[in-house]
């Protein structure tokens, strides 16, 4: 039998890194026709300039180790339409490209690549691009204020819901604006219903695991609903800090994200039980209105951990298994061939 080494991973699966970013972009674009609707052609625009950065930047490192440019890998695409996403739709041009750039340059390739990656490359981006200029990231334009494409940006600026929630105010949006996205915040993460409709569609493909999306909701609405930060119920509490900040938006498009995530359905639960307690002490306890990119980075780093306990315990389940499987062949095989044959063999001896 000849024998062929090839790559791993190895075991098959109808889910490819095609279908799986495919999806993403499909959904991602559904975002962005929204962020146009309400903020002009501006926010494509964003778009636009942030996919040609990272793919851009993808294409020229895969090019300098000598390798062939794979245009069907849709990953740098994914990575630079997340970004402009999780800004505000009046960002200067010159902080979506140093997010991009950081994003391949720094997170993604000095790791390998495509599957190498040990953070999350637009949450990198994001991060960055929030510590060097939280003035620009946290000044939301209102809807349909009208943005200019180049120069000054004219448009009304306003302190966003998950701002509010910061400084310990109860927000003064009703639940039909936070559900269509008709308040202030990055231009991508506000539309709940469009978002949710992105989620169920890629659950339904199997692009993205509920073990992980759910769970990290279902835990962080628990937590905020018993022990909530404003003056209000702990049901307004859960519905604000889940469906009105970018909480939302990171747990159906960066949270999932599949090389910086565990593997095991059971790592995945961890993984998605402990990043809503993450991001719960983020938003309590972190340094700005939205930390949720910082919780990302955090639980990726914490991901092969995970990872490693739930390999254990399945291994752990199949030692048990097999030692139950063996007893009972032991038995069964006592019944045919143990005691029962030791006398017919003793008389046989001592026939002879």
């Amino acid at each position: 039998m000849k024998l062929l080494p090839k790559k791993a991973p190895h075991i098959r699966s109808d889910v490819s890194n095609k279908t799986v970013m495919g999806d993403a972009v499909v959904t991602l674009a559904a975002l962005y026709f929204m962020a146009m609707c309400y903020h002009g052609y501006r926010a494509v625009l964003l778009g636009l300039l942030s996919v040609a950065v990272c793919w851009g930047a993808d294409a020229l490192c895969v090019a300098l180790r000598g390798r062939r440019v794979n245009l069907r890998d849709f990953s740098p695409v994914v990575t630079g339409m997340i970004i402009p996403l999780m800004m505000p739709a009046n960002i200067p041009y010159h902080v979506v490209v140093t997010a991009g750039l950081f994003a391949i340059l720094v997170v993604k390739q000095p790791f390998g690549g495509l599957g190498s990656n040990l953070f999350n490359p637009a949450a990198g981006g994001i991060a960055f691009a929030t510590v060097c200029w939280s003035d620009l990231m946290f000044s939301y334009p209102l809807p349909s204020s009208g943005i200019n494409f180049f120069g000054p940006v004219s448009a009304t600026t306003s302190s966003s819901t998950a701002y509010t929630l910061y400084v310990g105010g109860v927000p003064i949006e009703d639940a039909t604006s936070v559900l269509l996205g008709q308040l202030a915040g990055p231009m991508g993460a506000t539309g709940v219903l469009v978002i949710c409709a992105c989620l169920l569609y890629l659950l339904v493909r199997g692009t993205v695991r509920y073990q992980q999306s759910l769970l990290l909701l279902f835990t962080a609405a628990v937590l905020n609903f018993l022990f909530p930060r404003v003056a209000a119920d702990g049901l307004t509490s859960a519905f604000y800090e889940v469906m009105a900040t970018p909480v939302l938006f990171c747990a159906a498009f960066m949270f999932t994200d599949p090389v910086t995530s565990p593997g095991r359905n059971l790592g995945k639960a961890l993984y998605g039980v402990v990043g809503g307690v993450v991001m719960f002490l983020f938003s309590r306890f972190g340094g700005y209105e939205q930390t949720t990119v910082f919780a990302i980075l955090l639980m990726n780093a914490v991901s092969p951990v995970l990872d490693s306990l739930a390999e254990w315990k399945v291994m752990k389940e199949r030692r048990m298994r097999y030692g139950r499987q063996v007893s009972i062949d032991l038995t069964e095989g006592e019944g045919f061939g143990g005691e029962e044959d030791v006398p017919a063999a003793q008389a046989q001896e001592g026939g002879r």
